[in-house]
């Protein structure tokens, strides 16, 4: 959807500037009259954002998930309490970090001047992702904005603790290969140009490790800008393509047909549908509601595909385990589940029995394929690497045995 830059006079007579997405620029303007605000300037926005020379590269002016679970938290403590959205606002923002508190003050502008909170985090997709906006439009939509919020907050939090603990264990391979490539620079750069020219002067041909080796340095030295040249350019094809729904789509099935990654993929998805479904339901949300405002959180679009036909299965009349029976191929020991739990009336039970089966289950396969991983890239470099270090010395050693 196009992004427009606005710039307008609010109740106050202040002047306020903003970004806004809508299908045109009429939408656009009259979106932002339905909020208060006399437009006079409005242009589309620039869809690279601000250069790079103008931008915190260490991230401290984005909104990271940390400061979105923070938010979360601290505001559905407040909604459940008993505040209004703006009062519970306007104390949040007090505590916020200095990334977001800017952002904050803009919502609470927004609301007080007559529009919903989804709508006003629309305004800032760069705070706050489209899945977290749709899920609080389902939750204001059916008056259960407390319960939507606090499961947000548990969903968001469950996703950073996984990426967290990939990215911990991902540091000793990641150190290996860095290393590993460390050293063949030096091989290829430093230690093989330097014995050519003993083999040059014997008369013996070079093994066949250092002849590949040559080979590799005079190629990279030929080709490097060409090959700069086109990892940046597929890196701009895949960020520009990465967001569009037919890409996704193809990742999702993609991830879902890998071998050692669809367990992993599957698992992590099917914990966060049942935890968030069950929280739902235990705060006696209707299977509906509660379907649409979990739609959005899957990061997979199979999953997201599979809780629309849910919805719409509902809707005539069906059950959840038949509307999910897209993802039977995935999990259909929790597609049982799901089936046994609405046949004796136990479904968010039953839901959250299953979202800590597969919560669990998705953190050991991490740790056993990680565990396999290390010990298979250890023994792969130090092949490599040792290898190359042997042919080297041998050959060092026979051109020695020929100047005797």
């Amino acid at each position: 959807m196009p992004a427009f830059a606005y710039r307008a006079y609010g109740p106050d007579g202040w002047i306020r500037a903003g970004r806004i997405e809508a299908a045109g620029r009429e939408r656009a303007v009259s979106a932002l009259r339905g909020e208060g605000l006399q437009v006079f300037e409005i242009t589309p926005a620039p869809r690279g954002g601000a250069p790079f020379w103008s931008r915190d590269l260490l991230g401290r002016d984005r909104v990271n998930d940390a400061a979105r679970i923070g938010f979360l938290k601290e505001f559905g403590t407040l909604l459940g309490a008993g505040l209004t959205v703006d009062r519970a606002l306007r104390l949040v923002e007090r505590q916020a970090s200095a990334a977001l508190r800017p952002i904050l003050a803009d919502l609470l502008e927004r609301v007080v001047s007559g529009a919903s909170l989804s709508r006003a985090m629309a305004a800032h997709p760069e705070a706050f992702p489209r899945d977290m906006v749709d899920a609080v439009r389902a939750g204001e939509a059916t008056g259960r904005l407390v319960d939507v919020v606090g499961t947000l907050s548990v969903s968001l939090e469950r996703r950073d603790a996984v990426r967290r603990h990939l990215a911990s264990a991902m540091v000793y391979p990641a150190l290996l290969v860095a290393m590993a490539i460390g050293t063949l620079a030096m091989v290829v750069g430093v230690l093989v140009p330097a014995l050519s020219p003993l083999f040059e002067g014997s008369g013996q041909a070079p093994p066949f490790a250092i002849r590949a080796a040559a080979g590799l340095g005079a190629l990279t030295a030929a080709f490097w800008p060409h090959a700069l040249a086109g990892l940046g350019l597929a890196g701009l094809v895949l960020a520009r393509s990465w967001g569009r729904p037919g890409f996704g789509a193809w990742r999702a099935r993609l991830a879902l047909r890998l071998p050692l990654l669809r367990e992993i993929v599957a698992g992590a998805e099917f914990g966060r549908l049942c935890r968030v479904l069950g929280t739902l339901l235990q705060a006696e949300v209707p299977i509906p509601d509660a379907v649409a405002a979990t739609r959005p959180l899957p990061r997979n679009a199979v999953f997201r595909d599979a809780l629309g036909a849910a919805g719409r299965r509902l809707a005539e009349g069906g059950s959840l385990a038949s509307g999910l029976a897209a993802l039977q191929p995935y999990a259909p020991s929790t597609l049982n589940l799901i089936a046994s739990g609405e046949q004796v009336n136990r479904l968010p039970s039953v839901l959250l029995h299953a979202a800590e089966m597969h919560e669990r289950q998705t953190r050991e396969r991490i740790d056993r394929l990680l565990g396999l991983l290390t010990p298979l890239v250890t023994i792969a470099i130090g092949g490599l690497i040792g290898g190359l270090i042997l042919s080297v010395m041998g050959a060092i050693l026979s051109v020695g045995q020929l100047t005797q």
